[in-house]
């Protein structure tokens, strides 16, 4: 038997993104996960300024790191600072304490989604057995269906009685049955029973 894979415990967390920016928060910015825009509450890509909205904490935690990054860029000074020596000085513009705190400022937690019972592998082959012997079941159903048509027309003393389905079509005509032309021979034979 294979185990399941242990998964992260945010996996299931649900949280609150708040954009306390005076500026609304773009794709073009990072607003975005896995290549895909986020939409703000009024539905257009982007978060607005003062906008909350609930995600998954990992895509929440993907946007705060973003906008945090995007906060220090745009705040870090550019006017170019000099050392004694007239060198030019190097300076990270954020560290990554400094960044989580920012980032963490954003995000809310709000409540756990109960998890899905884990399944094995094994489990989920046998899961699909069993949902494979409903659709044999009824494949069955209807061939034994097909099978009792011969019958009942026979009974009626309708078997044979057409040889193609032009025949079968011009009889529903002359007895003003409703059908449907594109339906095949034995479905129209059918509504003869």
């Amino acid at each position: 038997m294979q185990n399941a894979q242990v998964s992260n415990p945010n996996d299931h967390k649900v949280v609150s993104f708040h954009n306390p920016m005076e500026f609304g928060f773009t794709p073009e910015m990072g607003c975005m996960y896995d290549g895909r825009p986020i939409n703000g509450i009024n539905g257009s890509p982007g978060i607005d300024a003062g906008e909350t909205i609930i995600l998954p904490y990992h895509i929440a935690h993907r946007l705060a790191a973003n906008l945090a990054k995007h906060v220090m860029n745009s705040s870090a000074s550019k006017v170019q600072q000099l050392d004694a020596n007239g060198q030019p000085i190097v300076a990270a513009i954020w560290d990554t304490e400094k960044l989580e705190r920012m980032k963490n400022s954003y995000i809310k937690d709000v409540y756990m989604e109960e998890k899905p019972v884990a399944m094995s592998e094994t489990d989920k082959l046998m899961a699909k057995v069993e949902e494979y012997k409903k659709m044999v079941d009824l494949l069955v159903s209807v061939k034994e269906e097909q099978k009792q048509v011969p019958v009942v027309l026979e009974q009626k003393g309708l078997v044979n009685k057409f040889s193609d389905k032009a025949e079968v079509l011009a009889e529903l005509e002359k007895r003003g049955i409703k059908h449907d032309k594109r339906k095949n021979k034995a479905e129209l034979e059918k509504l003869l029973a």
